[in-house]
């Protein structure tokens, strides 16, 4: 079975590229893969890389690691393309916020619904195709999963106006197991939850007590 290719777009971002590198690394059936790292920071794609580098020894995982800050060189080939790029994300979010805010629309946090998560589509929207127009021509059968938002405008956006194959993935489920753990006063490990969904559309099926004797720690 050929080792699959993994094109990873915005792998400068600490905050997306650390936990994939980690999902990553310890997955068994990637060992000898190809991960191919792409950003437009050249110092965050260096460190990204180095650290790439480490983990992959510490691992034993034997991918072969790769960087470039440009996209269509990576492409090629790919069996999936991992995205988490963003555009001045913290600074634009603000924005997002406050605009809405100031004409009396209230909402949480502006990012995934309202008026503050349509400027965000707009934006970032119009760079994710072009992604995915690339893709159509380098690799039209790799899957593109997602992780920038507004998560679901984007994936309903890429599903609409392309054949590209587009899922788009969320740590939510396990926040959620985390908030619920804080609510019962319970440790995380305490508590097992199923779930089911994604793209941002996710719901808990059930809450169960892990007894005592399969909590790490408690042995």
């Amino acid at each position: 079975m050929k080792a699959p290719k993994i094109v990873f777009i915005g792998a400068g971002s600490m905050s997306f590229g650390l936990p994939t590198f980690r999902d990553i690394f310890s997955c068994t059936l990637l060992k000898g893969a190809t991960l191919a790292l792409v950003d437009i920071d050249p110092d965050n794609l260096e460190r990204m890389y180095r650290l790439a580098l480490k983990m992959n020894e510490a691992s034993g995982s034997g991918l072969q690691i790769q960087r470039t800050p440009a996209r269509r060189e990576a492409l090629p080939g790919a069996d999936f393309v991992i995205n988490s790029l963003a555009i001045e994300r913290c600074e634009l979010w603000k924005h997002d916020f406050n605009v809405p805010q100031k004409y009396g629309i209230r909402h949480s946090l502006g990012e995934n619904g309202g008026p503050g998560a349509l400027y965000f589509t707009m934006r970032t929207l119009p760079v994710i195709m072009d992604i995915v127009r690339d893709m159509e021509e380098l690799c039209p059968s790799a899957y593109f999963l997602n992780f920038s938002n507004p998560e679901t405008r984007i994936v309903l956006g890429v599903n609409m106006y392309s054949r590209i194959k587009c899922v788009g993935l969320c740590h939510g489920i396990f926040m959620a197991q985390n908030q619920i753990a804080d609510i019962l006063g319970r440790d995380f490990a305490s508590i097992e939850i199923s779930a089911a969904g994604m793209n941002h559309f996710q719901w808990v099926m059930s809450i169960r007590g892990r007894p005592v004797s399969t909590v790490p720690g408690t042995g």
